[in-house]
């Protein structure tokens, strides 16, 4: 079991914040987002790590070096400026070894009970993590679910139309493996490199393949874009994170 932490992005929106680190080194408590990811796989059993950094490269890269007693490949996309997560995730490709894996945005700030949710699915093909309670907005990764299907996948779902919101943790099946790495080119060779990668997500299930989903059921999380959004992560989210037991 392996996992892809894609960690390339600019961080633009967060503005002074992001201009002399990535979105991944933000501290939330005592510990970075992407250390607080590792840590939490790692009670999982899972050691094998595969970084896709862009922006900051060097910065992880020394974050991370000799922090763990860990396989951590580093797959660098240097053009982390032009193009977007899409390519990041397919980059990680060849530093796969073809079984099950995850893909968990760097951005995410997530209860770990969440990732346990997912890491223990009985259920088969690409798994999402879903909040199905979380109000929408339009900057939301929406998606539509029927018959515990994931059927459309996208932030231009209407909200009323909406069932939820995919957070950025996924677990990726085996037998899915080169389903997804296929949808992946296929949808940069039509649409480009700067697309969000949950439109390959699409393509599969356009495609008839298995997407579907687990509830995040209520526990707390959120994605750090804004200013904002780091000022509720550290002021209510983490809070409440260490208040929520879940067994």
């Amino acid at each position: 079991m392996e996992v892809v932490i894609l960690a390339a992005g600019l961080g633009s929106r967060l503005g002074h914040i992001t201009s002399t680190k990535p979105k991944s080194l933000l501290r939330i408590g005592d510990k970075t987002l992407i250390r607080r990811i590792i840590n939490t796989i790692r009670k999982y059993g899972i050691m094998d790590v595969v970084v896709v950094t862009g922006y900051k490269d060097r910065m992880i890269r020394e974050h991370l070096r000799n922090a763990y007693n860990m396989n951590i490949e580093f797959v660098h996309n240097a053009d982390y400026d032009i193009t977007n997560n899409i390519y990041s995730l397919y980059l990680s490709k060849d530093a796969l070894s073809g079984g099950d894996f995850y893909i968990i945005n760097s951005d995410v700030l997530f209860h770990e009970k969440i990732f346990s949710i997912l890491h223990t699915s009985k259920k088969n093909g690409l798994i999402l993590a879903v909040d199905v309670v979380k109000k929408l907005n339009r900057e939301s990764m929406k998606v539509v679910l029927i018959n515990n299907r994931v059927l459309w996948i996208s932030k231009k779902i209407p909200t009323d139309k909406a069932n939820g919101e995919y957070i950025g943790l996924a677990k990726v099946g085996s037998k899915e493996f080169k389903s997804l790495f296929r949808s992946l080119r296929q949808v940069m060779e039509i649409h480009g490199y700067n697309e969000f990668y949950e439109s390959a997500f699409q393509h599969m299930i356009d495609n008839g393949r298995p997407v579907t989903y687990e509830s995040t059921r209520g526990l707390p999380w959120i994605e750090i874009d804004t200013i904002e959004d780091l000022r509720l992560a550290n002021e209510q989210i983490y809070p409440k994170i260490l208040r929520t037991r879940y067994y």
